[in-house]
């Protein structure tokens, strides 16, 4: 009888580690280890690890890879995730996200931070808005509406679906994920946040924002997936694309070190945040088009010429309001 009580428990432990554990496929990419799942339950702590997670394969048969960092502090407490790269033509929130990765010490932080990085890298590696997957001769999707994705979908869908459940799910309780507007475009220092959750409105009024939008749920976004999973979310703005503009990139690491210092992942003081920019809050998103086409050259505000933002506060819709 001890026997087969001793044998029925070395069997649930073991099923137990299956069920929980970071996957690894032996392979290296320039001595990074590749996985296929991450459980950061399993990772040494007070350390920060770096993998390349494989995701969906190419038509030709071999992989994507997305680079992850993760920051494990020495005693356990809230895990963030930090997201750049849905996009590809966007370079702030990259830098944004590494800045604040490299700004951490694991060994006095309680809790863990994932930074993902990259993460639609044919995307990024034709540093374009779309994923052009191989559909009768081509067709051009947009990442950030593929969330959370589909096990059997397109690879896009797939990519989405592998991410959310292998890399995400139980490692996640709160999350930023940085765009910036697409090529073409450009935006103030802005957030959008799902209306219909508190907890992502605070993390949104950590940002040194100029503008936030209170948005309905755009579903296919990741912030939209995340929040209706039950991990509060929020997608920052950080300026136009193709371009490292470094106070956008620092908006982003002050608002991701103040979510940090907010959860006590971190003990420090807290940087700007919107109380500190006299934010505006909206329900609703207009664009500015030119009249005519050719270049345009943003000017820095002047007293007799107010800034490209303000220009665009003027443009939020009537039924907004200031915050308390």
């Amino acid at each position: 009888m001890i026997g087969r009580v001793l044998f029925g428990a070395s069997m649930l432990l073991a099923l137990t580690a299956a069920q929980a554990a970071t996957v690894y496929t032996g392979d290296t990419i320039e001595g990074v280890p590749v996985i296929t799942q991450l459980d950061v339950a399993d990772l040494a702590a007070g350390k920060t690890h770096r993998f390349m997670f494989r995701t969906a394969e190419t038509s030709i048969g071999q992989y994507w890879y997305a680079p992850v960092m993760v920051a494990k502090g020495a005693k356990p407490g809230k895990r963030v995730l930090l997201v750049a790269g849905v996009h590809g033509d966007e370079l702030n929130p990259v830098a944004a996200v590494q800045e604040t990765m490299a700004l951490l010490d694991p060994v006095s932080m309680t809790g863990t931070v994932i930074g993902l990085m990259g993460a639609s890298p044919p995307s990024l590696q034709n540093i374009t808005r779309t994923w052009m997957i191989n559909d009768l001769g081509g067709a051009q999707i947009n990442p950030n509406r593929t969330w959370p994705g589909r096990e059997d979908g397109n690879t896009v869908e797939r990519h989405s679906w592998l991410i959310t459940n292998k890399l995400i799910k139980g490692n996640v309780d709160a999350a930023i994920d940085h765009h910036t507007g697409g090529t073409g475009t450009d935006f103030a220092r802005f957030l959008f946040v799902y209306a219909d959750s508190p907890e992502s409105i605070k993390l949104a009024r950590l940002f040194p924002a100029e503008q936030i939008m209170l948005d309905p749920g755009y579903p296919g976004t990741l912030e939209y997936s995340l929040v209706k999973a039950g991990i509060p979310a929020v997608t920052t703005e950080l300026g136009g694309a193709r371009k490292f503009v470094p106070e956008m990139v620092k908006m982003g690491v002050d608002g991701n070190m103040n979510v940090l210092i907010h959860y006590g992942v971190i003990s420090a003081p807290m940087r700007p945040t919107s109380a500190d920019t006299d934010v505006f809050i909206g329900n609703d998103l207009e664009s500015l088009r030119g009249a005519a086409g050719g270049f345009l050259t943003s000017l820095p505000p002047t007293a007799a010429s107010p800034s490209l933002a303000a220009m665009r506060l003027a443009s939020v819709a009537a039924r907004s309001s200031r915050f308390s």
